[in-house]
C-alpha cells in the first residue's frame, strides 16, 4: 500500500444546499471567532462555526458520516471505545493573488496538537485547474477544490501539505480535524 493511499477524497459529501449556505453564513456572521491575517505567510479570513448552532450540526453530520467512511476503509486507524472527536469546525477564504497559507506544514508540529489524528477538508467551491489545490509534498498529489468534495488524510509529519496559491477567484473551505479522546478517556 502506498501511502498516497490514506488520502482520501470523496465527491459530493455536502449538498449545494449545505455548501451555499456555509459560504453565505461566511460572508454575513459578525459575531464568531474571527482571524485575519496577521503575518506574511497568512493571509485568509478564517472563522469558527459555534458549537451546538444548526449550521454547526449539518456540517458535523458530513463530517460524521465520512470520517466512518474512511475508518470502514482504514479500521487501524483508531481502535479505541470512544469516539473520535472534531471540536472545532472552521470556514476560511482565500483570496486570489496573494491569500492562503502556501508553506508546507503538517497538522501535528507539538505537544499542544498532538491528538490530531486525521484532518478533514470539505471544499465549497469549484476552483480551475493548476491552482488552488491540496499540494501533499512527500506523495506528490494534488487534491483540485471542488465543490462538495471532503478529503480527509493523516494529520502526522509524513503529510506535509499546502494550499497552493488560487489566481482567479475566491476559494472556500471547511477544515479541522479529528482528535483522539483527552488522555484518562480513551478507555
Amino acid at each position: 500500500m502506498q501511502l498516497s493511499n490514506f488520502c482520501v477524497s470523496y465527491s459530493n459529501a455536502a449538498s449545494d444546499e449545505l455548501v451555499q449556505k456555509m459560504i453565505d453564513w461566511f460572508e454575513t456572521d459578525t459575531k464568531s471567532k474571527t482571524v485575519k491575517p496577521s503575518r506574511d505567510t497568512r493571509k485568509d479570513i478564517q472563522k469558527w462555526v459555534e458549537v451546538g448552532t444548526p449550521l454547526y450540526k449539518e456540517i458535523e453530520a458530513v463530517k460524521r458520516k465520512y470520517l466512518n467512511k474512511y475508518l470502514e476503509e482504514f479500521p487501524y486507524v483508531y481502535k479505541g471505545r470512544k469516539v473520535l472527536l472534531s471540536e472545532e469546525t472552521k470556514i476560511q477564504k482565500t483570496d486570489p493573488k496573494g491569500g492562503g497559507f502556501h508553506s508546507f506544514h503538517s497538522e501535528v508540529s507539538h505537544y499542544k496538537n498532538i491528538r490530531r489524528i486525521l484532518v478533514w477538508t470539505l471544499y465549497l467551491n469549484d476552483i480551475p485547474e493548476d491552482e488552488g489545490e491540496t499540494e501533499f509534498l512527500l506523495q506528490k498529489i494534488r487534491v483540485r477544490p471542488e465543490k462538495g468534495k471532503m478529503t480527509i488524510f493523516p494529520a502526522s509529519f509524513p503529510w506535509q501539505h499546502r494550499g497552493n496559491p488560487v489566481h482567479t477567484k475566491p476559494k472556500y473551505i471547511s477544515t479541522g480535524w479529528w482528535l483522539f479522546p483527552k488522555e484518562g478517556e480513551m478507555d
